[in-house]
C-alpha cells in the first residue's frame, strides 16, 4: 500500500502529515524549525528525522508498504538548496520517491486544493507564486527582508518605525504611530528605538506591523498610507505573476499569511483590487494547510 508523508518545514516549526494515497490523513506531527538557512543543516536533519520517525510509527506493522515524500521548505526552488536538503534526505534514508520544493508551492496546492492558481503570502516575509494548467511557474517577491519582501510584516513594521523617526525630526507630520509603537515597546522617546532595533530579531520587528494596522483605526494618515502601499506592492506582484501565466478560465488567488488572513483591512484592499483588475481571478482563502498541500502534490506525482 502507498502512503504519503507531506512536510512543511519552516523557520518557526515543522509540520508533517501521514496520509493514504487517497488523501486520508492518518497522523500529524509537529516539531521545531527545520529551515536550514535559519537553524543549520544539523538541526534540519534532526527535525526531519524526528518528524518522519514519529509518522512512520503508524505504519510500521504494515508489510509491503511504500512511502512517498514531499518536503516543502523556504529556498527549495533553487538548485543549490535542493542539493543541500537532498543530501540531508539521503542521510536520513529518503533516497527515492521524494519531491523537494519550496514552501510557496505546497502552500498554493494546499490553498487551492489543486496544482493551479496563484498564492499571495504576506507574513514576516512576502511572495506571490503561481502555476498554470501547463505547469508553467512564475513568482515575484520573496527576495528576503534586505532586498525586498514588500508588503510583508517586516516591510510594514520598518515603514512604521521610519514614520516615527521622520516625525521626530519634523521631516514629516506627527503620527499616532509614535505613541503606539513606543508604548508597545515600553520606550520613552523615539531615540530609544536605535538601541532597540539593533538588538531586535527580525520576527520581533515584523510583529510591530500589528501596531501599524491598529493605528489605522485611529484615522492616522501615515499608518493608512503604509497599508495602502503594502496593498499596492502585493497587487503589483500579483499582476506580474498573472501576466506570465496562461489562465483561460476562472482561477483562484489565495490570500495567505497572517497579514492577509488576520488583517481585514489589507485583505479587503487587495481583494477588491484583484476582483476589479484580474480577469478570471477570484479571491479565496486557504482550503488546506501547506503540509496537506505537500500530501496532495505527492499524490499527484505518484
Amino acid at each position: 500500500m502507498d502512503y504519503i508523508i507531506g512536510i512543511d518545514g519552516g523557520g518557526t516549526n515543522t509540520i508533517g502529515i501521514l496520509a493514504t494515497s487517497s488523501g486520508k490523513c492518518i497522523a500529524k506531527f509537529q516539531a521545531g524549525p527545520s529551515n536550514y538557512h535559519v537553524v543549520g543543516t544539523k538541526q534540519t536533519h534532526g527535525v526531519l528525522k524526528d518528524v518522519i520517525t514519529n509518522l512512520s510509527k503508524h505504519i510500521k506493522n504494515m508489510p509491503n508498504s511504500s512511502i512517498h515524500f514531499c518536503i516543502g521548505m523556504a529556498g527549495l526552488g533553487r538548485d543549490e538548496d535542493k542539493k543541500v536538503i537532498g543530501q540531508v534526505c539521503d542521510d536520513i534514508g529518503i533516497e527515492k520517491k521524494r519531491i523537494l520544493t519550496h514552501d510557496a508551492h505546497i502552500a498554493l496546492v494546499g490553498g487551492t486544493g489543486k496544482q493551479e492558481g496563484v498564492i499571495v503570502i504576506s507574513g514576516t516575509g512576502s511572495i506571490v507564486y503561481g502555476i498554470d494548467r501547463h505547469g508553467k511557474e512564475a513568482r515575484a517577491g520573496g527576495w528576503g527582508y534586505l532586498l525586498g519582501d514588500e508588503g510583508s510584516g517586516y516591510d510594514i513594521a520598518i515603514k512604521g518605525l521610519q514614520a516615527v523617526v521622520r516625525a521626530a525630526d519634523k521631516r514629516d507630520k506627527p503620527t499616532q504611530l509614535t505613541d503606539m509603537i513606543l508604548n508597545k515597546l515600553k520606550l520613552n522617546q523615539p531615540s530609544d528605538l536605535v538601541r532597540w532595533i539593533y538588538a531586535a530579531e527580525r520576527d520581533e520587528i515584523a510583529q510591530l506591523s500589528q501596531i501599524v494596522f491598529e493605528t489605522t483605526k485611529t484615522g492616522d494618515l501615515r499608518a493608512e498610507k503604509i497599508i495602502n502601499d503594502a496593498s499596492s506592492e502585493l497587487a503589483c506582484a500579483v499582476e506580474t505573476v498573472v501576466s506570465q501565466l496562461e489562465f483561460t478560465h476562472p482561477f483562484g488567488i489565495v490570500l495567505s499569511g497572517g497579514n492577509l488572513t488576520h488583517q481585514n483591512i489589507l485583505a479587503d484592499k487587495l481583494g477588491r483590487w484583484i476582483e476589479k483588475s484580474i480577469i478570471g481571478g477570484s479571491v479565496i482563502f486557504p482550503k488546506y494547510d501547506p503540509a496537506y498541500g505537500a500530501v496532495l502534490l505527492a499524490i499527484a506525482n505518484i
